[in-house]
């Protein structure tokens, strides 16, 4: 047993000794002992200070192609969004949503059992379904604010602007409630 120890401790022990020198080469070690020239480390260290302005370079170019990258990334998802196409987009929405909804409230409150309560619950369905969109377009003119850092005042003008629209097309659907109760 002890054999087999001393042979084990043999092994390790060669192992070590053949790779001690292959890892000095691999770390820039050399054979001899010879100390390298004060000449070479100069141009060393030359190298790496124009190599280390180089990199600062790329980096600061880097950075501003990314930003500019970015900018235009952020400008193709928002299609270039402004106060007046996002006006534009929900005002078209809520206009073409809503002859739908007078038809679902009439045949909903046909089908109903005709009281007052009844027909005012449907009718509310339906104005809170433009009410959805109206909102989702004001949240959009909100997001854009704060993109562009615009004025409140500004985002308040343009969101006023589109529950104008929901109103007057709310108002469609309640006077379809009011003609069914009559």
């Amino acid at each position: 047993m002890e054999r087999k120890t001393r042979s084990c401790v043999a092994v390790v022990a060669l192992a070590l000794a053949l790779s001690l020198p292959l890892g000095l080469a691999g770390c820039g070690g050399s054979k001899s002992a010879s100390p390298s020239s004060p000449s070479s480390k100069t141009e060393t260290t030359s190298s790496s200070s124009s190599s280390s302005s180089e990199k600062s370079s790329d980096s600061s170019s880097a950075a501003d192609t990314l930003k500019e990258t970015g900018k235009e990334v952020l400008d193709a998802l928002t299609d270039n969004e402004t106060y007046e196409s996002i006006l534009d987009d929900y005002s078209k929405q809520i206009a073409d949503a809503t002859p739908g909804l007078i038809e679902e409230y009439n045949s909903e409150a046909a089908a109903s059992d005709g009281t007052i309560d009844a027909k005012a619950t449907i009718c509310n369905d339906k104005v809170s379904a433009l009410a959805e969109i109206s909102n989702d377009g004001v949240s959009e003119m909100a997001q854009l604010m704060y993109r562009n850092g615009d004025e409140y005042s500004t985002y308040e003008e343009w969101a006023g602007k589109l529950y104008d629209v929901y109103m007057e097309y709310a108002g469609q659907i309640q006077d379809a409630y009011m003609d069914s109760c009559m």
